[in-house]
């Protein structure tokens, strides 16, 4: 086995139903929250929560309309979403609804009324993450984010893109057998996630470097080659900015002006064709889960998932020249 196989990090899961809107409050780890049930009849809530590598996922349903005030952990930065409301939301006294992305700052003030029932979900990351992340823009992200505490970012494809990536991250972490989230998988989240905060945060890529095609294809070109090295351990996009020696924003710009994707999305795409390529060289004489596992893929059902949707079949199919066998 490899070290990449045996090494994993603990992921802390919490899934509990509650009955009282302030012992709902309470439970929300490391936040200072009241919250005040404000509409008739019985509340119920389910309150989920997975911590991992510092970051904290959580996911919270309502059956009442509650007045929550407090503040957010400390020397952390907050985003959070609607996924399902019944009516219109109140963000610091604006109206807000499900293309309103919510952002909070290290003990920056809740004040949040939900309507008659809702479910939020939100993502707590440290602060010195964003610093790796924005790295060459972080006084801009920051200066974003105080600007988004008071007013919020609305933006619908933005909140969609964030409540679809949270929707996986808790359906994923949720549905794994133990609490050991692999290194190689956690490295692969946090990525998506660094992904997902430059594009909140970090702006529209200039148009400087987009013009700057021959940089461009020279670091695309070395990012390609770092990524086939390390082939059965992914480089997390960090680690491509290093070898690169650019920022995550120049690195997204990069591989967009020449490829029109994002890194970590055409890293993926290069991965998953090695994949294919070592399924059609070696057929018979290999197991599927092997060759996912060469090319860094850690989660069977999710590879063929991946696999299915890039070329039209299951990696089993591609493995027998279309007999489909078993993985």
């Amino acid at each position: 086995m490899t070290t990449a196989e045996i090494a994993a990090t603990q992921a802390h899961r919490r899934d509990r139903e509650l009955l009282d809107s302030q012992d709902h409050a309470g439970e929300l780890a490391g936040w200072e929250q009241n919250y005040d049930q404000i509409s008739r009849g019985a509340f119920h809530s389910r309150l989920v929560e997975i911590e991992f590598d510092n970051i904290h996922i959580f996911q919270e349903e309502l059956s009442q309309a509650v007045f929550q005030t407090g503040q957010c952990k400390k020397d952390t930065v907050a985003l959070g979403v609607f996924s399902a409301m019944s009516g219109e939301a109140r963000w610091h006294g604006g109206a807000v609804g499900m293309d309103d992305v919510l952002f909070l700052e290290g003990q920056g003030e809740l004040v949040l009324t939900t309507p008659k029932t809702s479910c939020i979900m939100g993502i707590g990351f440290p602060t010195q993450l964003l610093e790796a992340w924005c790295a060459d823009t972080a006084g801009c992200a920051r200066e974003r984010i105080r600007r988004f505490s008071a007013t919020p970012l609305h933006d619908r494809l933005a909140a969609e893109k964030l409540r679809i990536s949270l929707t996986g991250l808790i359906i994923e972490l949720l549905n794994r057998p133990d609490d050991k989230l692999p290194v190689a998988v956690a490295r692969q989240l946090q990525d998506d996630l660094a992904g997902l905060m430059v594009s909140l945060l970090c702006g529209e890529p200039c148009r400087e470097e987009r013009r700057a095609t021959g940089k461009a294809k020279k670091v695309v070109q070395r990012a390609r080659a770092f990524a086939l090295d390390r082939r059965d351990e992914p480089p997390t996009m960090i680690d491509v900015c290093n070898h690169t020696y650019v920022s995550l924003r120049t690195l997204q710009n990069c591989f967009q002006a020449v490829l029109g994707e994002s890194p970590a999305t055409y890293l993926k795409m290069l991965r998953l064709n090695g994949a294919r390529r070592d399924l059609m060289k070696r057929g018979d004489n290999a197991r599927v889960s092997d060759i996912a596992a060469e090319w860094g893929f850690w989660h069977l059902s999710q590879f063929s998932s991946d696999y299915r949707r890039m070329f039209g079949e299951l990696p089993s199919v591609t493995r027998t020249g279309g007999a489909g066998y078993l993985l």
